[in-house]
């Protein structure tokens, strides 16, 4: 049985995975195979990578063994992982476990056996991460655990920003943590199931935390292990895609595992959030974005997961302006006046849908 096989999901980033796969090559611990799931890119990242693993392969006569599967269409970040994890599982090898990478991110070459250790020592993890740092900015974390807030509804990155000056705890015991630098159990993952690839992408990896811990086990990130992870920016400037996805999974995640005594408190929040947000995209005239949020919140309070439907998505206004209301004493005069009635005008639908999904899902 092998420690781990290393399992990588590429879309459109033909320089950028070609960096993380010298880094995951470069590892101390070389008791992995690598799976490599290219998502349908039209760069060139396929025939890069193959490229890549054919030179690769002359070099280690073998004893990595390296696997390029390839969708015929964009499977999202979920499905893509889950691709490379699948035939990981379906293997004549054995592995004790998975490790998820994202295509921009750059391993140091002692994370695997840091993180296969730490999880061989304690039997109550069941995910160990790397500590995540900039790539652009290599001192600043990124990412050091996250935290769920029920109250705010959000999630915070531990220690973002922060700069390493070797203060922070060794080992951060959080809510979840990303699937750029993370290794699980492969016995857990067949009994919690892969990521949820009906996210598409975004807030899969949270989900799958969860489901994780509802087993019992802990999250963990362990400082010894260090990656670099590109801050890459979500191009909501070019195209409302990243923004439906983002909203939709954003308060469907909520939807699902809010305390039952903090639902009102949940459709409340919600509503304002949007109509503030509503409210900027309309005076800085982003209408393809105002339309697209709407749809997201449609499809969670109905519970559509997968790949956004026909239509959803759309180029965004050129000339669109970006304004920002992050409070209610934001918003001009004109629209505070109508604040009360959106929100309680669609109040009461909104926790009747919450609850029929969750009676639906029980």
């Amino acid at each position: 049985m092998k420690t781990a096989a290393i399992c990588i999901c590429n879309y459109n980033k033909k320089d950028l995975v070609l960096q993380c796969l010298d880094a995951v090559f470069e590892q101390n611990c070389r008791d992995f195979d690598l799976y490599l799931c290219d998502n349908a890119s039209s760069d060139g990242s396929a025939a890069a990578i193959r490229e890549w693993m054919e030179e690769k392969q002359k070099e280690n006569d073998n004893a990595i063994r390296m696997k390029l599967l390839c969708n015929e269409e964009n499977l999202g970040g979920s499905g893509g992982f889950n691709t490379a994890m699948r035939a990981a599982l379906a293997a004549e090898e054995e592995y004790r476990y998975l490790m998820c990478v994202d295509n921009d991110c750059l391993l140091d070459e002692n994370v695997l056996a840091i993180l296969s250790s730490f999880l061989d020592e304690h039997e109550d993890v069941g995910i160990a991460a790397a500590k995540i740092y900039h790539l652009e900015q290599p001192d600043i974390v990124q990412n050091y655990g996250q935290r769920i807030d029920y109250r705010s509804f959000s999630t915070e990155p531990l220690y973002y920003g922060c700069v390493e000056d070797g203060s922070m705890p060794p080992v951060v015991y959080s809510d979840a943590v990303p699937a750029c630098a993370m290794l699980i159990r492969t016995s857990l993952a067949k009994r919690v199931g892969l990521l949820p690839e009906e996210n598409f992408l975004y807030w899969d990896d949270t989900r799958w935390c969860q489901r994780v811990k509802a087993c019992g086990y802990k999250i963990a990130s362990v400082g010894e292990a260090m990656a670099l992870h590109s801050m890459g920016a979500r191009r909501e400037d070019l195209s409302t895609f990243p923004t439906y996805y983002a909203w939709r999974n954003w308060i469907a995640f909520f939807i699902e595992y809010t305390p039952q005594d903090r639902i009102y408190e949940l459709a409340e929040t919600f509503l304002i959030r949007m109509y503030l947000e509503i409210a900027a995209c309309y005076d800085g005239e982003r209408f393809a974005r105002a339309r697209t949020i709407i749809a997201a919140y449609e499809d969670a309070i109905h519970g559509v997961w997968g790949k956004a439907l026909e239509g959803i998505i759309s180029p965004v206004e050129k000339d669109g302006r970006q304004i920002v209301y992050e409070t209610v004493a934001d918003l001009p005069d004109e629209k505070k006046e109508g604040l009360n009635l959106f929100v309680y005008a669609h109040l009461p639908y909104f926790v009747r849908q919450i609850q029929q999904l969750r009676e639906k899902n029980a």
